[in-house]
């Protein structure tokens, strides 16, 4: 049995669902394997074990509920997957160091609902962005021709929390599956406002080791540095013209939309003037299909 990423976003879709009370028994046979084996690739797929995902994305729902909604305490721990009040109490004050009344009185109502909807397909896909498809065999080149849309705009400077990793290009969703779980993670334990999908950036690249940043975007700057025990830091996406594209299909094919958009840069009238990035506006557990998947491409360029 195949134990591909795309094999396996069903069962992740069913853990990351908090009106299914699927045990690992229902998980594994979703994906035709024993409740041992799906333990394990599962783990070795989104860098954490099932039981701990399920329940990390469920408390993070509910802070963002807590934060989005006058919804009663009681009823956003059944909305979440909780059995009782007090299951979610006690599992919320583990993973916030508060309790939820506590925590909902110095964060109620700072995000929309619109935010706390993009915040938790965030937090339902931190661990699969820039996945390799397959994680028992070298990635399969498709040779399929894509073609690119690419245009010039001018962006807004955006304020981000990142950490920053120096990775081999084959560990890079590794390092995102670490870092952007931790980065949200400090954006609701801190009630800071997500702006927008989350992002890599490549700050910089040689032939053996990529430099990146990765993080999410913030509606406001924090007032304050992160504390260095964090390993968060602030800066912001900048200001200024850019080239960029929309890649639509699995993430390791992203190399080709770099290529291009380097190749139309060379053969433009603009010149490089920045570390690119890439955001990815698809929620793979909403969007199964890979071949449908969206990361948008940016080029800084004067």
């Amino acid at each position: 049995m195949s134990t591909d990423l795309e094999t396996l976003l069903p069962a992740i879709a069913v853990l990351a669902n908090p009106s299914r009370s699927a045990d690992l028994a229902e998980v594994a046979s979703l994906v035709g394997l024993s409740p041992s084996r799906a333990q394990r690739v599962i783990a070795e797929s989104i860098g954490e074990s099932p039981k701990r995902y399920q329940l990390r994305t469920r408390l993070e729902l509910g802070a963002l509920l807590l934060a989005s909604t006058d919804a009663r305490i009681v009823d956003v721990a059944f909305a979440t997957g909780f059995e009782s009040h007090e299951t979610f109490t006690r599992a919320f004050r583990g993973r916030f160091g508060e309790c939820p009344s506590t925590w909902r009185s110095f964060r109620h109502h700072t995000l929309t609902i619109e935010q706390a909807r993009v915040g938790a397909s965030i937090s339902r896909c931190s661990t699969l962005y820039n996945r390799p498809l397959s994680i028992t065999r070298p990635t399969i080149d498709r040779n399929e021709p894509m073609t690119y849309e690419i245009t010039i705009q001018d962006v807004a400077a955006v304020p981000i929390i990142f950490q920053e990793r120096k990775v081999e290009r084959e560990q890079i969703g590794t390092a995102l599956a670490e870092c952007l779980p931790a980065v949200f993670g400090y954006v609701m334990e801190n009630g800071l406002a997500p702006a927008g999908h989350p992002f890599v950036r490549y700050n910089s690249m040689s032939s053996a080791y990529f430099e990146i940043h990765a993080g999410i975007p913030l509606l406001e700057a924090p007032t304050q540095d992160p504390p260095p025990e964090s390993a968060m830091l602030r800066g912001e996406l900048p200001a200024g013209r850019v080239a960029t594209a929309i890649h639509t299909g699995p993430y390791d094919g992203l190399a080709a939309a770099y290529a291009e958009l380097d190749r139309w840069v060379e053969a433009s009238e603009h010149t490089s003037s920045g570390p690119p990035w890439e955001v990815y506006l698809t929620d793979p557990g909403e969007v199964p299909d890979p071949a449908d998947w969206q990361t948008q491409v940016f080029f800084p360029v004067a």
